[in-house]
């Protein structure tokens, strides 16, 4: 059985999440990664360990000193062979280092060059830097994210860096698809900001039709979906939007008999009084009793799990979303795949590589002979 991207080569020149998410996601899909990497220090994400554990598996480490003209010639022998190059510099350095898209097009028309940075390669904003708070920030998620009191929350997770890793992976597989048709890759311009700006469709949708500002989300406005205090003092997530039916079942199991019946604009006129009731009512049991209570009763619910319990949870057991992966010492755990297919499932084959692991191996596929490589290493173009 072979994998979906089997076949397809990705030379990955990105550090730290957003770039290495991406190219994981296409490893493990079955596509060959060769993670370019400095010397020295390598990816930066080296030096934090469990999050480099958890997002390079599946791929090999060649290390090039790009700064090197050497250096740049061998990455540019590697792109003749190569269908996808990923990046994640800030816009006009790939240009100084040799290894930018017009250049790699001239060796490679078919190349697919994916380009991640925080505000695009074009606009007023292209050169700023930036991380993923600041793009939450100015992208108007931290405005909508409050709690009942109006404040501020960040996320417990880094909303841009993971959505930009992801939608790099579907613009690649859009370009690759695209290059089926005519022959030719493209580039693929991927800004965080953008990316933080495209999840907002419930938010956005009514001030683009109204011109009134959003409230915020639906916690503001409904007074059953939300993290409710239980009586031994945990947290249970109600997740019931605007379903009529859901409503009348929390009534019923929750007591409030004269509640039932109200629809999704009367339970928002008045979320301001039931909210208070739905929660006097929720502290009345601790929270394993409402999770067996509403779950006879078909209403969404959750706990609000740390991630222990989560990782414990039977349902994510079941799905796989922890597996365990060989290394040359012991074994590491990492997060599973959210990908199931039928016919070309994803692979879990290879650890996180060393820095320089396959710096050899890779050049000596590339036409270098071994007095070559170690004159290149001689003078620092590789590690």
């Amino acid at each position: 059985m072979t994998a979906a991207l089997e076949g397809i080569r990705v030379l990955d020149l990105t550090m730290l999440y957003p770039g290495p998410l991406c190219t994981m996601i296409l490893a493990d899909l079955g596509a060959e990664v060769i993670k370019v990497e400095p010397p020295g220090t390598g990816d930066h994400a080296r030096a934090f360990r469990f999050l480099f554990n958890q997002i390079n598996r599946n791929k090999k480490s060649l290390c090039l000193n790009l700064k090197d003209p050497q250096a740049q010639e061998a990455f540019r022998t590697l792109a003749r062979t190569a269908d996808v190059v990923v990046e994640g510099f800030r816009p006009g350095t790939t240009a100084r280092l040799g290894v930018d898209y017009e250049t790699l097009r001239g060796v490679n028309p078919r190349i697919i060059y994916c380009s991640i940075s925080g505000f695009g390669q074009d606009g007023p904003y292209r050169d700023r830097p930036g991380h993923d708070i600041n793009y939450m920030g100015l992208g108007g998620v931290l405005g909508l994210t409050r709690d009942r009191e109006g404040n501020p929350i960040v996320p417990g997770f880094e909303v841009a860096d993971i959505t930009s890793g992801l939608n790099s992976v579907i613009g690649i597989q859009a370009a690759l698809l695209a290059r089926e048709r005519t022959g030719e890759g493209q580039f693929v311009d991927i800004s965080m900001l953008d990316c933080v700006v495209a999840l907002l469709h419930n938010s956005i949708g009514p001030y683009l039709e109204t011109g009134e500002e959003p409230a915020g989300n639906l916690l503001h406005t409904l007074p059953h979906y939300g993290i409710f205090e239980t009586l031994d003092g945990k947290g249970l997530a109600l997740g019931i939007a605007h379903e009529d039916w859901f409503w009348n079942n929390l009534c019923e199991a929750l007591g409030m008999d004269e509640q039932k019946g109200l629809n999704t604009v009367e339970r928002a006129i008045h979320g301001k009084d039931l909210l208070p009731r739905v929660a006097e009512a929720i502290r009345r049991r601790p929270l394993d009793e409402w999770m067996r209570i509403l779950t006879e009763n078909d209403v969404p619910c959750a706990p609000l799990a740390s991630v222990k319990e989560a990782l414990d949870d039977p349902q994510v057991r079941y799905r796989e979303m922890v597996v365990e992966i060989k290394t040359q010492d012991n074994s590491i755990k990492q997060l599973g795949s959210p990908y199931k297919l039928s016919e070309t499932p994803v692979r879990f084959e290879m650890p996180p590589p060393r820095l320089g692991e396959h710096t050899d191996e890779l050049l000596q596929e590339a036409g270098y002979d071994a007095a070559q490589i170690a004159e290149m290493r001689e003078t620092g173009a590789v590690l």
